[in-house]
């Protein structure tokens, strides 16, 4: 799934922002309290009918998935969840979820497209309601592809012409509302289910049919329980039978479950607005309470989940949209036919439940005492979060779910044992970072994928062979000789540079294409390139402000792979807070060029580098993001001292630089003399975005080691440790669709040079590195009592060690994470900025 995939077209731009307005208009607060109220005296109040009748009736979004030939718009996964957001967001009291993304999917899935078209163009018009009548927590359990009949607490039948239903199902949605009641049932003697539809129209004074309306937790959602007493219906009843049905159900509740996550995920996102806006106008102590820092950051924590969650939506969506190409047997739709799209379901599930339940309950602590009243909103949220929970089955029913998969994906792939060997190319669609089969990609991207891994499987042996998965972040110091030649070995087969312009020796290569073969790299267990620093941030920043000398002089070297380049930014009183750099650049006038004084710290990789860029400060007196000047240095000069700084896990790929009237060349200056802060940050710019796909990967890799020593060690026994890898799994989801849609809005905003990031963009770096220090702690505790013996002849237990203990460093460096959660906030939510001390 490319990038691309994750721009909105136009249309679906117009859907989102239209259902914001006319819910805005008709699903306010007031509209809300108005249906809430009622149902507190009569459960079975009925829905907002005039709401219903707009989205239905006037604006046709009751058919926003169904097919044209019913009336539908033939739109998918995606839209719909646009409209869900929405809706989520607003808390419509609308039977949308139970008609639209339940009922309709499951009649859709289930029957040809000729009988499914009655039930469809009247549901299609908005003019019917209905209910399916069946345990929605089947979810986890429709991970083998279909719904086993036996789950079903329905019976039929058979008698004379028709059917007898006897059961009792104890939570319908809108059941007390519907006009039909969409009914899964067991049918006797067969091995599959059956559907059954029922028009309530007849049966209202049937005794044999009880549908009791419930005393919600949540009143904006009405439930009741439905029971069949020996109810006696005809042969038409029953429109379909067979496998069909088994897999139509599972395609339902899969509708349904990304449905809901994406109203949580609007309901969420209006917990975050509403806590924004409240402290903002709330003063104590005399300012408002926005400008706490304790209050910004719990807002920064909030839109981090909700970010995330929305990132897994809509890329689930977008596979569902994809799996649904595939068809039944009677040619309806089903989902299935890509087990990736169902997983990403199920994950988003289990994230919604907690992003929503943690956001509402922030709004309530935020708000304060107020936030415990009737009179404000957040704990009308609340009791949706709570409710929705147990919707689909709960989070950890389903992360368990996906552990089990995971697990069976490991033994497929390995064999019984399931040890993945720390030199092995990782299997497509292992961990998380599946990549569809070829069907999925056009003729020229398949074509490029092929020869990517056909170069690698070619070259990656012999001498090199030592580097697969070698050389990453906590390993940069494995074989650096080894990694400086297979730099050169990239070189010569063309794999370097790829995005440069073909003048200076790239492919000008496509984003798309740029992302294929980061991936297939990283598959392939491509080391961490030693080049990366120059390729990736001042090689293209050289392209953007350098002379066209400074561009033939250092170009090539990065190019081909004999130079290298370290960063020189951080200082012992300049970290986060890189503005307070006190690196002085003195001019020396009779020469023009630049001395220089002062030290850097943290510069990865500086003992192994030839060249260094340095931000100093130029003009004397200046403080703050002014003065200050982009170098070019060489490290081997007179002036330049590099020290090694030992790291916890005992390695020193980080030191210290210092300077003491080392010497820049004057035309070795990128800019001019004050541009340095502009030109720091775009450089900075250029770190995010491509490069974020292969990282997953390495990742990925972390994570199939840690499940196959799990399986070996029996740690898969343990709930919470099959938890903890789900929950690793769904996090590297997150990331890798997080990171498309950050290479949608670069894309996006490519026109425009001042465009700022996106909120996808502003959480990445506090989302993984968070997230690698927990990966980091699962390994140790599937290692056990073993993560406390280093020994040499366990390399798989050395680098997890290893990995554990840099990961520790990724919320530290490139900006703390508690610095993140101020940017977060000020930047994406635009609460007050923190007071700047005086330099």
């Amino acid at each position: 799934m490319g990038f691309d995939r994750f721009a909105f077209s136009m249309e679906q731009q117009m859907i989102r922002d239209s259902a914001a307005e006319v819910l805005a208009a008709q699903s306010d607060s007031a509209a809300v309290r108005r249906i809430v109220n009622a149902r507190s005296e009569d459960a079975g109040a009925p829905d907002d009918d005039a709401l219903w009748q707009t989205l239905g009736g006037e604006l046709g979004w009751c058919g926003l998935t169904l097919p044209e030939a019913v009336g539908g718009a033939g739109l998918g996964a995606l839209e719909s969840a646009l409209l869900m957001e929405q809706l989520g967001r607003h808390l419509a009291c609308v039977p949308y979820l139970s008609t639209v993304c339940l009922a309709a999917p499951a009649l859709q899935a289930s029957l040809s497209a000729a009988d499914a078209a009655p039930w469809l163009e009247a549901i299609a018009a908005g003019s019917r309601r209905a209910a399916l009548v069946m345990p929605c927590d089947g979810l986890p359990a429709a991970l083998s592809g279909a719904i086993a009949p036996h789950t079903l607490p329905v019976r039929a039948r058979r008698a004379g012409n028709g059917f007898v239903l006897d059961g009792h199902v104890a939570q319908v949605l809108d059941a007390a509302q519907a006009d039909w009641l969409v009914v899964a049932a067991q049918l006797d003697g067969a091995t599959e289910p059956a559907l059954f539809v029922l028009d309530r129209t007849g049966l209202r004074d049937d005794s044999r049919l009880h549908i009791s309306p419930l005393v919600a937790f949540d009143l904006t959602r009405p439930v009741a329980s439905v029971h069949f007493d020996g109810l006696a219906v005809k042969a038409a009843a029953c429109v379909a039978q067979g496998p069909g049905v088994a897999r139509g159900l599972a395609y339902a509740l899969a509708n349904g479950a990304l449905a809901m996550a994406a109203e949580q995920l609007g309901s969420a996102q209006q917990c975050l607005d509403l806590t924004v806006e409240y402290t903002a106008t709330r003063v104590q102590f005399g300012r408002a309470i926005a400008s706490f820092q304790a209050v910004k950051h719990r807002c920064a924590e909030m839109m981090i989940g909700i970010e995330a969650l929305r990132s897994l939506v809509y890329g689930a969506a977008r596979g569902l949209d994809d799996a649904s190409g595939a068809t039944t047997d009677n040619g309806a739709p089903c989902v299935l036919a890509g087990i990736d799209a169902w997983r990403d379901v199920a994950a988003a599930h289990a994230l919604a439940i907690d992003v929503q339940r943690f956001c509402t309950g922030e709004a309530i602590q935020l708000h304060g005492g107020v936030g415990f009243t009737w009179e404000y909103d957040p704990q009308l949220h609340f009791k949706r979060a709570q409710a929705s929970a147990s919707w689909f089955g709960g989070a950890a029913a389903t992360l368990e779910a996906l552990a089990g998969q995971m697990s069976a994906d490991m033994t497929a792939a390995h064999g019984h044992g399931g040890a993945t060997e720390v030199n092995e190319r990782s299997p497509r669609g292992e961990c998380g970072t599946d990549t569809p089969d070829d069907a999925a990609y056009d003729a020229h991207e398949s074509a490029l994928r092929k020869e990517i891994t056909a170069w690698m499987d070619a070259h990656l042996r012999g001498r090199f062979a030592p580097l697969r998965h070698r050389g990453g972040p906590g390993d940069e110091e494995a074989y650096p000789a080894l990694r400086k030649d297979w730099e050169r070995e990239l070189a010569d087969g063309g794999w370097t540079c790829l995005g440069w312009p073909q003048a200076w020796g790239g492919r000008d290569m496509s984003v798309m294409d740029q992302v294929a073969v980061q991936e297939e790299y990283a598959r392939a267990g491509g080391p961490g390139r030693a080049g990366h620093i120059g390729e990736g941030l001042i090689g293209p920043t050289l392209l953007a402000f350098g002379t066209e000398a400074q561009k033939a002089r250092f170009l090539p070297g990065i190019r081909n792979g004999t130079e290298f380049w370290c960063q020189g930014y951080s200082e012992p009183g300049a970290g986060s807070d890189l503005a307070n750099v006190r690196t002085r650049a003195e001019l020396d006038v009779a020469t023009g060029d630049w001395r220089v004084h002062g030290q850097k710290v943290w510069t990865s990789l500086a003992h192994e580098s030839d060249w260094i860029f340095v931000l100093a400060r130029s003009e004397a007196g200046s403080v703050g993001n002014r003065g200050l000047i982009f170098l070019l240095m060489p490290l081997d000069q007179p002036g330049v001292e590099i020290r090694p700084i030992r790291q916890m896990g005992g390695g020193a790929e980080f030191n210290e630089v210092f300077f003491d009237g080392a010497i820049a060349k004057a035309e070795h200056v990128v800019g001019k003399p004050g541009d340095g802060w502009r030109i720091a940050m775009a450089l900075l710019g250029f770190e995010r975005g491509i490069s974020t796909l292969g990282q997953q990967m390495h990742f990925a890799h972390e994570l199939e080691w840690i499940v196959s020593l799990a399986r070996e060690r029996g740690a898969l026994r343990d709930a919470l440790v099959r938890q903890r890898i789900a929950r690793a799994w769904t996090g590297l989801r997150v990331m890798r669709y997080n990171a498309l849609r950050m290479l949608a809005g670069d894309a996006a905003g490519s026109e425009s040079a001042n465009a700022a990031p996106g909120r996808e963009a502003l959480i990445y770096k506090h989302y993984w590195s968070n997230w690698h220090r927990d990966l980091g702690q699962l390994a140790l505790d599937v290692l056990g009592a073993d993560a406390n013996v280093i020994d040499a002849d366990d390399p798989r237990r050395m680098r997890l060690q290893q990995m554990a203990l840099f990961s520790r460093a990724d919320t530290i460096y490139a900006g703390t994470n508690e610095i993140q959660l101020n940017i977060i906030a000020e930047r994406g939510l635009g609460m007050p900025r923190e007071p700047r001390g005086q330099a």
